[in-house]
């Protein structure tokens, strides 16, 4: 794998990241071997703008499996809202406050590693 270097942080990132926009389809067992799989090849970095919630919990499970949190870097999207089960947005405050804690809980972290701002408004 071919990574890029942070300047701010001096962590490697992969050049290669997997999102997670259509990955809900595929059942929980198979969204969690892929993101092993990802990790194995290299993978470190993953966008969380998912079509729904079921990808979350998986993520967790890959990374509580192979224990690659600390390398793994986390995009988290700031307004994306998921208390209904699908996606959604948000610009309350509050409810990305709760949004972010939620992801958080179920990716098994307690940090993330970069904030989006997704769909602003006003601009």
């Amino acid at each position: 794998m071919e990574y890029r270097k942070n300047v701010r942080s001096g962590k490697d990132i992969s050049v290669i990241g997997l999102g997670s926009s259509s990955i809900g389809g595929a059942s929980a067992k198979k969204i969690q071997e892929t993101v092993e799989h990802a990790l194995e090849k290299g993978v470190n970095y993953f966008d969380m703008a998912a079509g729904d919630s079921k990808p979350f919990a998986p993520y967790g499970d890959a990374l509580a499996a192979t224990g690659k949190r600390s390398s793994a870097l986390f995009q988290i999207h700031f307004g994306a809202n998921y208390e209904s089960g699908s996606y959604g947005w948000t610009t309350n405050p509050e409810k990305i406050r709760k949004s972010v804690e939620w992801q958080m809980k179920m990716l098994r972290t307690d940090y993330i590693d970069f904030g989006f701002i997704h769909c602003p408004t006003g601009l």
